[in-house]
């Protein structure tokens, strides 16, 4: 019997009980049970998604006793998936929530139990089961243009994990850093096939809050195809300096041809050529009538339930439990998104460029 468990039901808990009671009556499951400490809100969840009563934990050791644990969903907060992990790893594979953990000192040791029991690790960076995402990177290859990407441009605006105020926001989830920007650095190493080599950076911060709420990056990649000495660059700014109904989810690819803008959120792609003239104009009319792209395709991708990338993440996890594969996004790739990540608070902290290891 395949019984996969939920631990933690707040913000992304809750998504992730939805998404796995749906694969359970799909049939890539044969039993659902959730665990979190806060019993009024395990009440809640299981209630709003039909989990038996006697499936509902509010502690974590009493499930690992009682259950036997195929995979487990860690949706908890970032300080304390090191220790989780660890624990779950001695029973069963686990999807936890990006980032892996804090530090790669801190992933290295989830990665090497895993190896110890031969579990699989997959890493919740929901944006490389986005279709977008997807579709972006097909089109890339079929265009035959990516090893011509110049430059990239991201940007993830949005709110905190609670009130931009020192007192209100919860430092178990670190900064903006491992937060937002950890998404598209994860992006686009899965587009380029390779993490940065260095990285320059500044950071905003708030009295009363240890970590970072903005901050701005340039990641350096090396070149393609004997371009080594000539960089891709990729400037990157994640922010929570926002109010609540305010989000952006942007990431732009320069070739030496276009100009391609995806929308995380809207699931659109915008691609612009070159411009129809290149030419002085003797009038300002005759300027802007001049000044338009030689192309212009829209790519709208069709929305709904299968397209949710939530659901296309649990339901890869449940799929690899079986066929032993590896995950799209596996610790490897989580532990590679974190390492840039701590370079890049460390660049801004120091003001120095730091090299990417």
């Amino acid at each position: 019997m395949k019984t996969i468990a939920i631990i933690g039901l707040g913000k992304w808990g809750k998504n992730h009980v939805r998404n796995v009671v749906r694969l359970h009556s799909e049939k890539f499951c044969d039993k659902v049970v959730i665990c979190d400490a806060d019993k009024d809100r395990l009440k809640k969840i299981g209630d709003l998604n039909n989990i038996p009563k006697e499936n509902r934990y509010d502690n974590l050791d009493v499930m690992l006793e009682k259950e036997n644990l195929s995979g487990a969903i860690l949706a908890i907060p970032t300080k304390i998936h090191k220790e989780i992990a660890i624990k779950l790893l001695e029973q069963c594979d686990i999807l936890c929530e990006k980032p892996l953990a804090p530090t790669v000192e801190e992933c290295n040791e989830i990665s090497k139990k895993a190896k110890e029991h031969n579990r699989i690790i997959q890493v919740g960076h929901l944006e490389r089961y986005n279709p977008v995402v997807v579709t972006l990177k097909s089109l890339l290859e079929e265009a035959k243009t990516e090893d011509k990407i110049m430059h990239l441009t991201g940007r993830r605006v949005g709110p905190g994990p609670k009130k931009l105020d020192g007192k209100n926001l919860d430092s178990n989830y670190l900064g903006c850093g491992h937060d937002f920007m950890v998404h598209d650095i994860d992006v686009v190493n899965g587009l380029l096939g390779k993490i940065p080599k260095r990285v320059t950076a500044t950071a905003c911060y708030i009295d009363g809050f240890p970590y970072e709420v903005e901050l701005f990056a340039i990641f350096e990649y090396e070149g393609f195809k004997g371009q080594e000495t000539n960089p891709i660059l990729f400037d990157c700014r994640a922010t929570w300096r926002a109010y609540p109904n305010l989000k952006r989810r942007k990431l732009i690819v320069q070739t030496t041809k276009d100009v391609v803008t995806l929308d995380f959120i809207l699931q659109s792609i915008i691609s612009e050529k070159g411009l129809a003239q290149h030419s002085l104009s003797n009038s300002f009319s005759e300027y802007l009538g001049a000044y338009r792209a030689t192309e212009v395709t829209n790519h709208y991708l069709a929305t709904g339930k299968d397209q949710e990338p939530l659901y296309l993440e649990d339901k890869d996890f449940l799929s690899c439990i079986v066929s032993r594969k590896k995950p799209l996004v596996s610790d490897v790739e989580g532990t590679d998104a974190v390492r840039c990540i701590e370079a890049a608070i460390e660049a801004a902290k120091t003001g120095k460029a730091v090299e990417i290891k």
